[in-house]
């Protein structure tokens, strides 16, 4: 989830969002959102049931809310690789 939570609760709301068991990760981030989220569980129904007191928590301070829902098999912590990484040669026009 990433979260914008108004001016000067957003020390209040990490520390609040890391003291739930449903939450595996609460940070801070420079800008717009403000606070980065994230929370495990099984299926969507789990999730549902995980993030709803996660909300609830942090209801009254909480501008706005993006949820970014992935299914661990989608996860990656490789970089990214392609066949064509070679930089490609750009040509210049002269007038």
């Amino acid at each position: 989830m990433l979260l914008d939570i108004v001016d000067r609760s957003c020390e209040y709301a990490v520390q609040t969002l890391r003291s739930r068991t449903q939450v595996r990760l609460a940070d801070r981030l420079e800008g717009y959102p403000n606070i980065i989220v994230m929370a495990e569980a099984a299926d969507r129904q789990g999730l549902g049931e995980a993030i709803m007191p996660v909300l609830g928590c942090i209801d009254g301070i909480t501008e706005n809310l993006h949820l970014l829902v992935t299914r661990d098999n989608e996860i990656s912590l490789d970089p990214v690789t392609s066949s064509n990484s070679a930089p490609r040669k750009r040509k210049v026009r002269r007038n």
